[in-house]
């Protein structure tokens, strides 16, 4: 990107004031549940799936929060503020919709897992210039130290909070899955964490990306081909290695992971503009394309109904190409489609991006 092009960005300000007139005037803070802001994001596909039929939830739920607190609090991610705000959050309900079917015990881990994510994200990856932690060098200090005790390491007096409950978490991974399904769990937390130390310069450069890198890299920013390991994990599936490598079946994950990611962005647009992070679809379609917010929301919108669209045409396909449909790879999709409509009905009412919450104190 030139010097021109970047001088002819739309500052923070301007972007928030946009955003401001796509909702209603006496609001103080932008409210993704109303005005404008609302009607263009209601015509995602799968509203009527999402919103108005209910979904179902895992039925070990009810206790699931006091748990994921008291997991925070052990393992000190969490002071009284943040405590309050994971009680608000409700990431317990987000692995109630999207893991519906498993066990107890595995329920529990993956609500966790979700749970440090948001954690991961806040406390290292999204943190303000003064804390020290915003480039990508040093993103990939602390990511290579998490990788090394996710791979086996022994903790060290100096692990910070984040990797000692990551040490526990591996060991819990471990009680249900192979050494096997662990390594191709590391890959792709390794792409998540390299994604996350892409964005951060971004954040450092104060510049929306390129919309073709920023949709190959939010795959994995997002780390929801963790969440799709997890499928497999609670719910104790064995999918072949050769419907695993088949391109039919890769691109169909690829698609389900647009969707979820391109729903959150969404979502939390009013929180990352005024963050001042530039890492989302529709800021990146917005700088590209010279449009309004509400344009670029607009097409957002559309990129993500084609995608959805394209999946179900995709996964009704898997059998005329070669990929077999049996009971395991059923149950693997019904989970991937449980994600799907299960992290877009969360959006929609979760006050992380309501009310703008994060789990910073």
């Amino acid at each position: 990107m030139s010097v021109a092009q970047v001088n002819m960005m739309p500052s923070k300000d301007e972007i928030v004031g946009e955003l401001r007139l796509l909702l209603p005037r006496s609001s103080s803070l932008p409210d993704p549940a109303s005005s404008s802001f609302h009607r263009i994001i209601s015509a995602l596909d799968g509203s009527d799936a999402t919103i108005e039929a209910p979904l179902r939830r895992n039925n070990h739920e009810s206790a699931l929060l006091e748990e994921l607190v008291e997991w925070a609090r052990r393992h000190q991610l969490a002071g009284p503020t943040i405590i309050d705000r994971l009680r608000q959050v409700r990431f317990d309900l987000l692995a109630a919709f999207t893991y519906p079917r498993c066990p107890r015990e595995e329920f529990v881990l993956a609500a966790k897992w979700c749970t440090w994510l948001f954690f991961h994200d806040d406390l290292l990856c999204d943190r303000k210039p003064e804390s020290g932690i915003t480039t990508p060098d040093q993103l990939a200090v602390h990511h290579d130290r998490m990788l090394a005790v996710l791979a086996g390491a022994p903790l060290a007096a100096h692990d910070s909070p984040l990797t000692r409950s990551l040490a526990e978490l591996r060991g819990e991974l471990l009680r249900w899955g192979s050494d096997e399904w662990l390594a191709r769990f590391i890959v792709d937390v390794r792409a998540h964490f390299r994604a996350n130390e892409w964005e951060a310069l971004n954040r450092v450069r104060g510049v929306a990306p390129p919309v073709s890198t920023y949709v190959q890299l939010r795959q994995h920013a997002g780390a929801v081909f963790t969440a799709f390991h997890l499928i497999e994990l609670v719910e104790d599936l064995q999918l072949a290695e050769r419907v695993r490598q088949h391109p039919a079946f890769c691109q169909l994950v690829a698609m389900a992971n647009n969707c979820i990611c391109w729903v959150n962005d969404l979502y939390s647009l009013a929180k990352e503009i005024l963050e001042g992070n530039p890492n989302n679809l529709v800021l990146a379609l917005r700088s590209e394309r010279g449009c309004s917010l509400a344009e670029a929301m607009a097409i957002a919108v559309d990129m993500h109904n084609v995608e959805i669209a394209g999946f179900e045409r995709l996964a009704a396909d898997l059998p005329a190409l070669g990929v077999p449909l049996d009971a395991d790879l059923r149950d693997y999709l019904h989970g991937v489609r449980a994600w799907i409509h299960g992290n877009h009905r969360w959006s929609q009412s979760t006050l992380r991006y309501q009310d703008l919450l994060n789990m910073l104190d």
